[in-house]
């Protein structure tokens, strides 16, 4: 698993590198995720930390306090989110039956976006809080790119049991 999300990381990182040509920080973003995905316990957390810092340079990072439709702020509770509307949406903006993403989830995803390492470090994540961060992460970077990634095409049919 740990070599498919290096797959990820690289592949990313060059397609970034090709809509923004010479970009030094993609470089040394890419190194500090592949260093993560190589001292991180848990690669899916190293992971989920370059997806944010890859969205963020892109300018893609998703709205996490306010209503990505109305600017109103979100509640303290779990939220839909609309990766053709750049985040998540508040009650009346939602739509009947999204699926409402934990407040876990949204709560660490707002410390990425805050750049709180040391604190992402110590949060215990289970794996069902995870794999939401994660959801969150690729529906908004998949929506941003005019094509799908293959290495995380191939993370999602090795998540599938069979």
């Amino acid at each position: 698993e740990r070599t498919a999300r290096a797959a990820l990381v690289a592949e990313l990182a060059d397609r970034v590198a090709e809509d923004r040509h010479p970009a030094p920080e993609v470089f040394a973003m890419t190194a500090e995720g592949l260093h993560e995905l190589a001292v991180e316990a848990d690669p899916r957390r190293a992971t989920s930390r370059f997806l944010f810092g890859a969205l963020a340079e892109l300018g893609y990072g998703p709205r996490l306090h306010e209503c990505a439709s109305c600017d109103r702020p979100l509640p303290p509770a779990p939220a839909p989110f609309a990766p053709e509307a750049g985040g998540f949406l508040c009650p009346d903006c939602a739509r009947p039956g999204m699926h409402a993403v934990p407040v876990g989830a949204i709560k660490v995803l707002r410390v990425l976006e805050a750049g709180d390492i040391p604190l992402y470090r110590r949060l215990k994540l289970e794996d069902e809080l995870l794999a939401e961060v994660e959801m969150v992460l690729e529906a908004q970077l998949e929506h941003h790119l005019d094509r799908q990634l293959r290495s995380l095409r191939f993370l999602r049919q090795m998540r599938t049991p069979h």
